[in-house]
């Protein structure tokens, strides 16, 4: 089993920050990272490094590491590579008794022989030093309970209990800046860069122990201790899901892996045995990761039965061939269910699951659905399509219907979302959203979101979520003390 790395909690609950290589030109990365750890609210000291400056956004510099007149937690290393050797500078905190570090300078395994070797010396130096770092080619880290924002792009990521490790920081950071737009809030956040020193797994081990931590994402590009990730993996999932998104297994993207961070790839057949050996949800692409990480915010689900719920039957019909192909079963209605709600829906309803409300917009009435559906005992969870955002009181303001028609609906909407929320909770049973309009900004997706409601942008998207929810309790199942609960 991988070793608990006592420095990752100065990394990520620093009282205080040493910023080297800070700077004056707003252009430079020394200047956007010391902004953002300013202005996320980071409360601990910061002290920035710069020999030419006296103050830099208000903050009183100093030559180097050394000279600070108190205790360092964490060094944040900025200065370019090719201006001051980094080794040097991890020597200068060793002196300060420096816990742990960022290296965001690049120009190390990534770039050839040279950059290798300026890579060897660098783990050499902070080995000596019992300094363990993040990095080099990293563009840093978040951390919400610290109020850390110490990135390089100026991304304000929604906090929340979804930990990240990625071997990308573009990928990663843009990841965070999506989860906003799809309601994915985030605890911890590394862009792990080269892992000199630490690696993918030492990450995922942390979060692992994190009482914050409930989902952990994994971008990986290449494992450089496979036989680690698997045990870290395999006791962790036992506990938490992790999702994992491997990328570089084309030709192509291995040998783009190889130029970005100096990962050495391995063939998906080999990632896909070992995800399902530990237990790994395996992601396919950006949009999964997120996908997956708003599913397993719901209960787990008993087994494989769904209900559809549908005002249309086009995506009914879309979403029963897509619970078909992901081995999700449509029970049939039990009479006793299916008597309440025929009394409810049109004459001319589906009569069978999915259930087609045929254009019903009476939110009323589908309050009563959702309550009927909530007494049939063999469905293991819900999936609700349309009727969720805005889109009929846009359709009402378009052809001039007077606002206080509008409001009314719109008012009428929130009251049947926040009664669905209300039902849905006490069910205990997983249920998804779907809203196929994009309309973002909707109170109703919103308060969805709000509550940990997934709401997706096709049926599609929707099934595939659930069905790893379906795999991981499966999994899960192979353990006895196994809970419903993820925590």
């Amino acid at each position: 089993m991988v070793k608990a790395v006592p420095q990752l909690e100065y990394l990520f609950n620093p009282s205080s920050i040493a910023l080297v290589g800070a700077s004056r030109q707003p252009i430079k990365w020394g200047s956007i990272v010391l902004g953002n750890i300013i202005k996320g609210g980071y409360k601990g000291k910061v002290y920035p490094i710069n020999p030419k400056a006296e103050k830099i956004q208000d903050l009183k510099c100093y030559p180097n590491v050394k000279k600070i007149p108190a205790e360092v937690d964490l060094s944040i290393i900025a200065a370019p590579a090719v201006d001051v050797r980094i080794s040097e500078i991890i020597e200068d905190c060793a002196e300060k008794n420096v816990k742990a570090a960022i290296v965001i300078s690049s120009g190390f395994g990534e770039t050839g022989e040279k950059g290798k070797r300026a890579e060897e010396e660098l783990v050499s130096s902070a080995r000596k030093a019992n300094i363990r770092f993040v990095g080099p080619n990293s563009m840093g880290i978040f951390s919400a309970s610290a109020n850390l924002h110490a990135l390089m792009p100026t991304v304000r990521p929604l906090k929340g209990d979804v930990s990240f490790v990625s071997q990308s920081g573009n990928l990663g950071v843009q990841t965070l800046d999506r989860g906003v737009q799809l309601g994915v809030g985030f605890n911890l956040f590394v862009s792990s860069g080269n892992e000199a020193d630490l690696h993918c797994e030492d990450y995922i081990n942390y979060f692992r122990q994190d009482p914050e931590t409930k989902i952990i994402l994994s971008y990986i590009e290449g494992l450089k201790d496979g036989v680690g990730f698997m045990d870290v993996a395999r006791e962790t999932t036992k506990k938490k899901p992790i999702i994992a998104f491997k990328a570089g297994e084309t030709e192509a993207g291995a040998s783009a892996a190889l130029s970005h961070t100096g990962s050495l790839t391995g063939s998906s057949r080999i990632y896909d045995s070992v995800f399902k050996q530990v237990g790994v949800i395996k992601a396919e692409n950006t949009e999964d990761m997120l996908d997956f990480a708003l599913a397993f915010k719901q209960p787990l689900p008993k087994g494989r039965k769904v209900a559809i719920l549908t005002r249309g039957g086009g995506w009914g019909v879309v979403t029963a061939d897509a619970c078909d192909k992901a081995g999700i079963e449509l029970p049939k209605i039990p009479k006793e269910i299916f008597e309440e709600l025929d009394k409810v829906l049109p004459l001319y309803w589906s009569k069978n699951n999915p259930i087609d409300s045929v254009a019903l917009i009476n939110p009323y009435a589908h309050i009563d659905i959702l309550k009927i559906i909530k007494k049939w005992k063999d469905v293991d969870g819900l999936i609700i399509l349309g009727g969720l955002d805005e889109f009929y009181s846009s359709f009402l303001t378009k052809i001039g219907v007077d606002d206080s028609i509008v409001k009314l609906q719109e008012e009428l909407l929130e009251e049947y979302i926040k009664e669905m929320i209300e039902i849905a909770e006490d069910w205990g049973k997983p249920v998804f959203a779907v809203v196929v309009t994009l309309l973002d900004k909707s109170r109703g997706v919103q308060l969805l979101n709000e509550h940990n409601i997934p709401v997706y942008y096709s049926p599609e998207r929707a099934v595939k979520a659930f069905s790893k929810l379906i795999e991981w309790k499966e999994y899960l199942k192979k353990f006895q003390n196994s809970s419903d609960k993820i925590f």
